[in-house]
């Protein structure tokens, strides 16, 4: 994912849309658009009806469908709730959202916030271990340049928040077991499977990161500033690869190394 940590991690969840190239599939979706903008073609509005503002004459219609509308809800909620059939309608869906926003606001219970406590501490292990793993046999860094990773405590905060939010559809105000246990499944197969796919999917290999690392720091002298699409096109010439190299970027930057600026076209050297 070629954006700055920074905007990464504003985001609660990150999921990866990936484009997997099959003739099949694309010969469908191709006749799907096409069929879209052939039908839409003659330029006519039929089937669409325009309110024009005008009414029947009877100006109390209004507030009776209002009322209707609000007793409808009513029951199909009524109806859902006591026999576990049937679906809500969409205007019952926004009301049940809206009242659960207003009216509960769920708390983490001190086992709950040790759970997720405890995880959190465990990811942020296991993001370490994957990043540093590669360069340490080379590289003797010292303790507190191995502790800047990419999971941060926003990233805790976006889990409670998900715990939170899972206790509020329930109109619960307790956060269980249940839901840290769902906050932290979406947590990883989300954000967690986005951050690993690029290596995996691409067979980096690690002395191939390393060997960009060693690159980056011949290249760009500590306290210098240099355009990011600049030295990856340097680097290309020389043979480097881009997809390692932007990986030896990312790495860098989470020990903390390199600092983007410029919303990640520059790349300052800090030590």
């Amino acid at each position: 994912i070629d954006l700055m940590t920074t905007i990464l991690s504003r985001f609660d969840l990150i999921f990866l849309v990936r484009d997997f190239r099959e003739e099949a599939r694309d010969r469908q979706i191709c006749q799907h658009v096409m069929g879209v903008h052939m039908n839409n073609s003659t330029g006519g509005i039929t089937g669409r009806t325009v309110y024009d503002g005008s009414d029947d004459g009877d100006t109390n219609n209004e507030g009776v469908l209002e009322e209707a509308t609000a007793e409808a809800i009513a029951d199909s909620i009524v109806k859902v709730a006591e026999t576990g059939e049937g679906e809500l309608s969409v205007s019952a869906l926004k009301k049940y959202i809206q009242y659960a926003k207003a009216k509960c606001i769920p708390c983490l219970t001190e086992e709950t916030g040790n759970q997720l406590a405890s995880k959190y501490v465990q990811i942020r292990e296991g993001v370490r271990k994957r990043t540093f793993d590669g360069s340490m046999k080379r590289d003797n860094r010292r303790d507190d340049d191995q502790n800047v990773i990419p999971i941060t405590v926003r990233q805790l905060e976006a889990l409670v928040r998900l715990a939170e939010s899972l206790a509020r559809i329930r109109l619960d105000s307790d956060v269980r077991q249940e839901d840290v246990q769902e906050a932290i499944r979406l947590f990883t197969v989300s954000t967690m499977a986005a951050s690993t796919v690029d290596s995996q999917d691409k067979g980096l290999s690690g002395a191939d990161v390393e060997r960009c690392e060693e690159y980056l720091r011949r290249r760009v002298a500590q306290g210098s500033t240099v355009n990011k699409m600049r030295l990856v096109e340097e680097a290309a010439a020389q043979g480097y690869n881009a997809i390692p190299l932007t990986k030896a970027i990312h790495v860098m930057t989470m020990r903390g190394e390199v600092q983007e600026r410029n919303q990640g076209r520059l790349i300052k050297r800090v030590k």
